[in-house]
């Protein structure tokens, strides 16, 4: 593959830790490493993770390269942090220059990481990233890479602010001139989607071309390939969005002006690709240019009208999506004139199975714009809806299932009946994302059918997890629920991590207000955190979480009704807390251990479970964790729970900060835990004061012994965070130790000051 630095290396360990699974982060357990070959075949595997051809990268791959550079920026000192990242740069540049696609997309997925980072000075890392999206848009071809480069782009323009000012103006320019220019099919693709990233990322440079814009962008709009024209609206529809925001004179004008364009794209001999790419910006103008297209909506309407019946599909189509938006406009005006039109038109769309899918989707926009009109229409449309959602060949209808939401939205009780008549066709066409967010809208707007919904969504998702979990071990069904077996017929075919995680999301994040849902949690769904799918685990564990904590005003009202039920409901929640726990512990993926530390940190309600001495066992444990974040989860929650029992907590925060102490002057992170012990648990740390400033001297005494370039910034921050926490909690002690304090900021600030400077000169090109 090339790669200048190392060639990649699958197997082995990272430097003080191990791999534990391909979507496990980095996990650091000693300190830090120098920038050896060791962390360059680490930083070789967190680079391949990203190299993939598919949207999405292997799972924390991202993620995993963010916690590799911030280690080595905690670890390495200046001038070694300087050569790490050197290495680093020098790998994206060989695989951008690659002939390899997936290595492409993995650099530049690299770089979008790395672009919220502080990685040093700002304006360097903004001109070497500027000058890879240069190289790209101008050499590569494949859509995939200019889809992505784009949006890095456009991620590098909103970061940059006026850094990037400069850079975008120059890509704005360029992207006008290559619409002007010569066909060339790729470079036509990338200006577009170049000027549609900077119109929402960097709209003030924009806003200077707006009047090129108007003119260019029909050039793309007409062009005969389809995927150009695609992104040509897109890029409309935000350069549209951009003069809607500012008060100009010239708005109305360039309106105008692409109203008129698109009457010249429609005229009788213009080529189909025109007559599409037209029907698009009509559908944007529509949208985007508020009371303008008030008076030119009857000449919309007669347009749409005359093309109704086109020979070419996708004008069709363009039609059909443009009907709810003219309904939108003239709602009254269209009821009496166009709507019986219309709705034949719809029928027939829905009849044509390779339009079925965008005549639905019209469909649901439809009702959203004429509310109630479409009443006379309901038995027709359900009949359509049953047909499409239950078909007798091919997959269920997903633009069904979401149409079903929308018209019940919009129409509220007069789809009851209905609605009530579809429940069957919908579950049976199995548990979807779309199925849940259709039932969501539907126990909105009609109440009558939450309880209805609630025992139907519910025995279909206890089925695909008591069914998933059946291939391991004999399936656990927590309660005696009728429908359960015809649910596991009915999904019989569905399989795989994605159903189980849907299911698992959707049983924590649906309304299911008055079920009692703990005895499920405790059989069912504890059972996947002992997953191989990290990312299942993951969920399992929130919804858990979300159960558990959903629960607690449950248990305060059963307290009141009978002691019994409020003691059974207790036990299950300690089987579930004690469960979580040893995950927290054990689980060998970091973005699972943290999911469950956040959710328990956001919750008070579990204190009084994880107030006792096993759970607190567990917890201590977690103090030493390898991530850095679970950590400080870590000692927030046990600082809160000090609280409740501070016997037992006391003692293991002392000599968890005597710990911190001994280790403060080799790690940046044990500088930031004690600023996190400090106020989590303030009472803890008035007796440690005086050997707390006595380390902190020596720490500063230490950093000004080296140069500038280098000292650990990041050393120097966690510093000056923890002097301002220990100000908060000390208070009015200070007085008497402030010539202790100003010894420590004047020794920090000239740390600072020689290091920015040096930095400086190491980021100029020419040394």
């Amino acid at each position: 593959m090339g790669l200048k630095c190392s060639k990649w290396h699958k197997e082995g360990n990272w430097p003080g830790g191990d791999m534990a699974s391909t979507s496990q982060s980095i996990r650091f357990s000693g300190p830090g490493t120098g920038s050896g070959a060791g962390n360059l075949d680490a930083l070789n595997r967190v680079l391949a993770d990203l190299c993939t051809r598919t949207n999405y990268p292997k799972d924390g791959a991202a993620l995993a390269l963010k916690k590799h550079v911030e280690e080595e920026a905690r670890y390495l000192s200046g001038e070694a942090f300087f050569r790490f990242m050197d290495q680093l740069y020098d790998c994206i540049t060989s695989l951008l220059e690659s002939n390899d696609v997936a290595e492409n997309l993995g650099a530049l997925r690299a770089i979008d990481e790395l672009i919220d980072m502080s990685l040093g000075e700002n304006s360097f890392k903004v001109s070497r990233f500027s000058n890879y999206m240069r190289s790209v848009f101008e050499v590569k071809r494949d859509r995939d890479i200019l889809i992505l480069a784009s949006q890095v782009l456009g991620h590098l323009a909103r970061f940059g602010g006026a850094m990037t000012a400069d850079e975008v103006e120059w890509q704005v320019k360029n992207a006008l001139e290559w619409l002007h220019g010569e066909r060339v099919e790729y470079r036509r693709f990338a200006a577009v989607l170049i000027l549609k990233e900077m119109a929402e990322h960097a709209s003030t440079v924009l806003n200077v071309h707006v009047p090129q814009f108007v003119d260019a962008i029909w050039v793309a709009l007409r062009d005969p390939t389809l995927a150009v024209r695609e992104q040509a609206v897109e890029a409309l529809r935000a350069c549209l969005r951009v003069i809607e925001k500012r008060e100009t004179r010239w708005r109305v004008q360039w309106y105008y002006r692409m109203f008129e364009a698109t009457q010249d794209g429609l005229g009788r001999n213009a080529p189909v690709h025109s007559i599409h790419g037209s029907l698009l910006a009509v559908g944007e103008l529509l949208r985007n240019t508020g009371e303008f297209m008030m008076s030119r909506c009857r000449e919309v309407a007669e347009i749409v009208l005359r093309y109704l019946e086109h020979r070419d599909r996708l004008v069709r189509l363009s039609i059909t999506s443009l009907l709810p938006r003219i309904a939108h406009f003239l709602r009254d005006r269209f009821v009496t004139n166009y709507l019986a039109i219309c709705m034949d038109h719809f029928f027939a769309v829905l009849k044509t199975p390779a339009e079925r899918a965008s005549g639905f989707v019209a469909l649901g926009e439809m009702a959203g714009a004429l509310d109630g009109e479409l009443v006379h229409y309901l038995p027709t449309i359900t009949s359509h809806l049953r047909d499409a959602i239950v078909p007798r060949r091919g997959k269920p209808s997903l633009e069904a299932l979401s149409c079903v939401g929308s018209i019940a939205k919009a129409m509220g009780s007069a789809m009851e009946p209905h609605v009530h008549g579809l429940l069957d066709a919908m579950f049976s066409a199995g548990l979807s994302t779309t199925l849940v967010e259709a039932l969501e809208k539907i126990t909105v707007s009609i109440p009558s059918l939450l309880p209805t919904i609630q025992d139907r969504l519910l025995d279909c998702i206890l089925g695909v997890l008591s069914k998933s979990y059946a291939q391991a071990r004999p399936p656990v069904v927590a309660q005696n629920r009728g429908n359960v077996t015809n649910t596991l017929q009915q999904v019989a075919e569905l399989s795989g991590s994605s159903l189980v995680q849907l299911s698992l999301q959707t049983l924590a994040c649906f309304n299911f207000k008055g079920h009692d849902l703990l005895e499920s949690a405790r059989d069912i769904v504890v059972v996947y955190l002992k997953d191989e799918d990290g990312a299942i685990r993951k969920d399992a564990a929130l919804c858990c979480c979300v159960l558990v904590a959903n629960s607690f005003s449950g248990m305060a009202c059963a307290r009141f009704r009978s002691s019994r039920t409020g003691g059974k409901r207790r036990r299950l929640v300690e089987e579930i807390v004690e469960k979580l726990l040893i995950t927290v512990v054990a689980d060998a993926d970091v973005t699972v251990r943290h999911s469950i530390f956040s959710s328990l940190h956001e919750n008070g309600g579990f204190d009084d479970f994880l107030a006792q001495a096993d759970s607190l066992s567990a917890i201590f444990a977690a103090l030493n964790d390898e991530d850095f974040e679970v950590r400080e989860y870590a000692i927030s929650v046990t600082g809160r729970l000090s609280e409740k029992n501070p016997a037992y907590v006391l003692p293991a925060l002392r000599r968890y900060l005597i710990q911190l102490l001994t280790y403060l002057k080799q790690r940046e992170e044990s500088v930031k835990l004690l600023g996190c012990l400090i106020r989590s648990c303030e009472r803890l740390i008035l007796p440690y004061i005086a050997p707390i400033h006595k380390v902190h001297v020596a720490l500063v005494a230490k950093l000004c012994e080296g140069t500038g370039v280098n000292a650990n910034h990041g050393i120097i921050s966690g510093v000056l965070v923890t002097v301002g926490d220990l100000a908060r909690v000390v208070g009015k002690l200070l007085f008497v130790m402030q010539y202790l304090f100003l010894k420590i900021l004047c020794g920090v600030v000239r740390i600072c000051l020689v290091y920015y400077a040096l930095q400086m000169l190491f980021a100029r090109e020419d040394i």
